[in-house]
């Protein structure tokens, strides 16, 4: 059997993948399960340019039926200029420490690319044996008889059950990293004109094997044969969430994330010269602010600490009317303060937010807690994706640090190492 995708892919095949939201996990135990169905991922993709960059890829390859040499040749180059490739330290977002991990390569990006193709035509082909189940009853499982295949694999080879049978529920592949079983539909004069029959309760396999998740401690049952992670049907688990994507953004489920697993690194301590004085114009305030970033205190793009431009502007003090807020709650006195959560925050996330009502917006977080002569002081800084990139929503100091907390939700992106 072919590596390759058919030239002009099931139009299912290619709804399915474009109806995935995003999200970023560390590990591949992140997401588990269904989770698949209603997510695209890849693990230690932290930043959201990189996911955008491989969906946005893989979206074309399943679109246009790309070989995955095709697919390689357009994706590589900007994966390296962005310095996602090769070994690197990077940060575990749920433990806070730095791991040698390997990010992109042609080995990964196989993987990548065959187990979301094979993901989504899979699921595609589901929704067709629903359709066409009463005329065409029967799945036969196929197995490519090579030496690459899983022995497991091959012998289920000609496992021919109704396509309501629970056996379908976990064993409709994809079944594991690279696997290249597909199903076949059968009706009755199919298996009478080829002889087949189907196969006897007493012959299915049922043997399990226990699997830990290293990341949630789960203990779970996952039949011998199958890759943890991949027991489950892909398209019984698209169906359950077939529904309209809000506009203009392909996404079905936000992602909050599990709650950290380690805290803030501490406050850092200031003088309290940090804080800007009383007296000046609200305008020459926020000139004071921007002269942060950009010495003749214009509209600037600032290189972030996980390399994400990020527009810096006077709307980050604006009311919905388009206001000036600085000097609400002497605010103003924080500036600089604010300032430092975005150039040398303590965190940022990133999480999906339903905002405005009815649509889902990817969200960027600053957050930074100070102690100012002895008195705590808290930042944060919110961005959200636009058109044009990261634009500021607003930047404020929490009164109370309860708020910041809360704010720790989603994937934690960057971390400050305690200094």
């Amino acid at each position: 059997m072919s590596d390759a995708l058919p030239i002009k892919p099931p139009k299912e095949a290619i709804d399915f993948f474009r109806k995935k939201g995003y999200k970023t996990s560390f590990s591949w135990q992140e997401l588990w399960h269904e989770e698949h169905a209603y997510s695209f991922t890849v693990a230690k993709a932290m930043r959201a340019d990189i996911l955008q960059d491989i969906r946005t890829a893989m979206d074309e390859a399943i679109a246009s039926g790309q070989t995955f040499k095709q697919f390689r040749e357009n994706l590589e180059p900007t994966l390296a200029d962005k310095g996602w490739w090769g070994r690197k330290v990077v940060l575990d977002p749920q433990t806070g420490e730095k791991k040698l991990v390997q990010l992109g390569s042609p080995r990964r990006l196989k993987t990548i690319y065959h187990t979301n193709i094979r993901s989504a035509y899979a699921a595609g082909s589901w929704q067709r044996i629903e359709r066409t189940k009463r005329t065409r009853p029967y799945l036969r499982y196929v197995a490519v008889q090579d030496e690459r295949t899983r022995e497991q694999h091959k012998r289920w080879h000609n496992i021919i059950l109704p396509v309501d049978h629970p056996f379908w529920s976990k064993h409709y592949p994809p079944n594991g990293w690279g696997c290249r079983c597909v199903i076949q539909q059968l009706s009755k004069r199919d298996l009478d004109r080829r002889g087949l029959k189907i196969t006897a309760e007493t012959k299915i396999p049922r043997d399990t094997k226990n699997f830990t998740n290293k990341t949630t401690g789960e203990i779970t049952k996952v039949p011998v044969g199958i890759s943890p992670g991949f027991d489950f049907n892909v398209g019984k688990a698209r169906l359950k969430a077939l529904v309209p994507p809000p506009v203009n953004r392909p996404l079905d489920i936000p992602y909050h994330g599990a709650p950290p697993k380690v805290e803030m690194p501490p406050p850092r301590k200031l003088a309290k010269n940090a804080l800007y004085v009383d007296g000046l114009q609200e305008r020459q305030y926020l000139n004071k602010f921007m002269r942060e970033f950009d010495k003749d205190a214009k509209d600037t793009v600032f290189i972030d600490k996980i390399g994400e431009p990020t527009m810096i502007s006077a709307d980050l003090f604006k009311t919905s009317s388009g206001n000036l807020k600085i000097m609400r709650d002497m605010r103003h006195q924080y500036l600089g303060l604010l300032a430092k959560t975005i150039k040398d925050p303590d965190e940022i996330w990133h999480v999906w937010e339903e905002y405005p009502k009815g649509r889902m917006t990817l969200r960027k977080k600053y957050l930074a807690r100070f102690e100012v002569d002895g008195e705590p002081v808290n930042g944060f800084v919110l961005f959200d994706t636009s058109e044009n990139g990261w634009s500021g929503v607003t930047t404020f100091k929490p009164d109370k640090i309860e708020y910041l907390l809360k704010q720790r939700a989603g994937a934690l992106v960057y971390r400050r190492e305690n200094r």
